[in-house]
């Protein structure tokens, strides 16, 4: 079983990230028709269960299976279980894979979208999915050198940055200002729990990284650097990934990408994570069924 520390010990790891970047690049060229999930709600009961595509696990070709309670009967979790006789190999909690498996495309995606050398993140949000998100964008970015975290609650976002300083080295700041933490940014990320991001706010060149409102599918757009300017239609990062498009018109252009689902990656994601943890023995064992003694 996998507690959200278990699960950020093995995603918060340099090679496995690598790894798990080239499983977004891969899933974004392949055929995006492949691997969906399937939703269901459980008959007279509250829960809702999500079960994934076939995917390459620990111990041979598995499935992933989300179990969403109702809000009073505990957190969700994942459970992964063997594709041949549906054997259970293990149970994480589901929200922080959720933040690892929102995190790592966008990561990626920064790699293709952020201007040359960014160097000053603007991070809106100080819960799990921004820890999650901050970890991913330092690994991802090398060139980052300074954060300034946003957040509703003044208190909750001073002790964010001073953890997130000890983890990354880099110099971060609890900030205030929304406006004035987005114009000195070369990348802003919303991750929710903050004021709402303008796009007047940005500065020419920026990336918007925006976890509040995800599409179908990821997608980058250009945003006008004047208020209300109508922006063109989405285009796929599938596309900026496989050259056959340019994030950018000019370099003064500001770009904004929308994290959204990716087909077959919420399982591969629970699978490489589970097996990750198998090899480096994180996580605490199970037994199921009385034994014999």
């Amino acid at each position: 079983m996998l507690t959200s520390e278990d699960v950020d010990e093995v995603f918060d790891d340099v090679a496995f990230l690598e790894e798990r970047f080239s499983d977004v690049q891969r899933l974004l060229l392949d055929d995006p028709a492949a691997g969906r999930e399937n939703p269901f709600t459980l008959p007279a009961t509250p829960c809702r269960l999500t079960v994934g595509p076939h995917v390459p696990g620990p111990f041979g070709p598995c499935f992933a299976v989300r179990l969403e309670p109702s809000p009073h009967a505990g957190a969700a979790r994942v459970e992964l279980l063997l594709a041949d006789d549906g054997s259970l190999l293990g149970i994480a909690d589901a929200g922080a894979l959720d933040g690892w498996r929102t995190a790592i495309p966008s990561g990626l995606a920064a790699r293709y979208l952020a201007p040359p050398a960014p160097r000053r993140l603007g991070l809106f949000g100080a819960g799990d999915p921004a820890w999650s998100c901050l970890l991913v964008l330092h690994h991802a970015l090398p060139s980052l050198c300074e954060i300034e975290v946003v957040g509703h609650d003044p208190g909750t976002t001073r002790r964010f940055a001073a953890a997130a300083a000890r983890r990354t080295g880099l110099t971060v700041r609890a900030s205030q200002d929304a406006a004035a933490t987005a114009r000195r940014a070369d990348i802003v990320t919303t991750t929710g729990g903050h004021p709402p991001v303008r796009s007047d706010w940005l500065s020419a060149g920026a990336l918007l990284i925006d976890h509040t409102a995800a599409p179908p599918a990821p997608a980058v757009r250009h945003i006008g650097l004047a208020a209300g300017a109508t922006p063109p239609a989405p285009l796929l990062l599938a596309e900026v990934v496989a050259g056959r498009a340019l994030p950018r018109h000019a370099g003064r252009d500001i770009v904004h990408y929308r994290a959204g689902e990716l087909a077959g990656w919420s399982a591969l994601a629970a699978a490489a994570g589970f097996g990750e943890a198998w090899h480096r023995d994180v996580g605490t064992p199970m037994r199921l069924g009385r034994g014999i003694r």
